[in-house]
């Protein structure tokens, strides 16, 4: 597909990486995504207080891919969990398939993550969301502790990566909750600015689409920000004409002001363009008379 410039991006699958204490219900809550089906490697679908629409439960990462033929005809597919799946399962898989990655765990992580990333990109052409879920550990980080994904190493570094929101979910104060903005104990990754919020009990109407109604928020924040982007690269082309259209101090000082207009992060960018096109006409800037003068004028 190709998106020009002028052009926003089309809304796409997304990927949400759910981490927590056990018995705070990420596989209950990954089951409440859209259509879902649940890829059960970790032996724990049957403590899910609801169940997905369809559960592979494989012993394998061979058996994963014999059904996979029948993900593509869900809206989500769950992983449960993360860590089985990639430090495990697939592990023997690309041993398996060349045993010197046994005595090369480095290539062996590189080889695991390939394979992962296929599946992932695959399931993404078939316009399903993802949601990875994983358990928690706590790890050091500096003189601080930090509770972060079990997932090993390298794989970590790639979920973390893909995902387009991470949350962490627990129990405060008797009540489950979630956090996706990252904290100085926890990771986190909040593209849809989602607060701190409280998990509906399984009897509310509100948790049997508590995991879909995060991942719409998600794309529609996606989608939110390429068309921010979108506005705000047209702002740039309309200020760039009107710069390269700048043959002297008056209409230079003109889009010196206009520049204060533009979000500060494009700000710095365009002085330099406006202090490019001065230095081009020969000018220079006159604090006592507020105006581009001539060096001339100037001394």
């Amino acid at each position: 597909m190709l998106v020009k410039k002028s052009e926003s991006f089309p809304e796409r699958p997304v990927v949400i990486v759910l981490y927590g204490t056990p018995g705070v219900g990420k596989t209950s809550v990954g089951n409440t995504a859209n259509t879902p089906i649940l890829i059960d490697t970790d032996r724990g679908s049957d403590r899910a207080a609801n169940r997905a629409e369809a559960t592979i439960i494989a012993q394998s990462w061979n058996d994963v891919l014999q059904d996979e033929a029948e993900i593509k005809n869900y809206k989500t597919v769950v992983i449960d969990t993360a860590k089985s799946v990639l430090d495990d399962y697939l592990m023997v898989w690309v041993i398996s398939k060349d045993y010197k990655l046994e005595k090369n765990k480095l290539k062996a992580y590189g080889a695991i993550g390939d394979e992962f990333k296929l599946f992932i990109n695959k399931r993404r052409s078939e316009n399903l969301d993802i949601v990875l879920i994983a358990h928690s550990k706590e790890e050091k980080d500096g003189d601080n502790t930090k509770i972060s994904p079990d997932v090993t190493g390298q794989s970590k570094d790639l979920i973390l990566r893909i995902a387009d929101q991470v949350g962490f979910m627990t129990v405060e104060n008797g009540k489950r909750i979630i956090t996706f903005e990252p904290t100085d104990k926890t990771i986190g990754k909040n593209v849809a600015r989602i607060p701190k919020m409280e998990i509906p009990d399984e009897a509310d109407p509100k948790f049997k689409t508590f995991m879909s109604d995060i991942i719409q928020q998600v794309k529609d924040s996606i989608r939110k920000q390429s068309a921010e982007q979108l506005e705000a690269q047209r702002q740039i082309d309309v200020f760039q004409t009107e710069l390269n259209a700048c043959t002297d101090s008056n209409s230079l000082m003109a889009i010196s002001g206009k520049c204060a207009t533009l979000p500060k992060a494009q700000q710095a960018a365009m002085r330099k363009r406006i202090s490019a096109k001065v230095a081009d006409l020969g000018l220079v800037y006159d604090k006592s008379q507020n105006k581009f003068v001539t060096k001339e004028v100037a001394k």
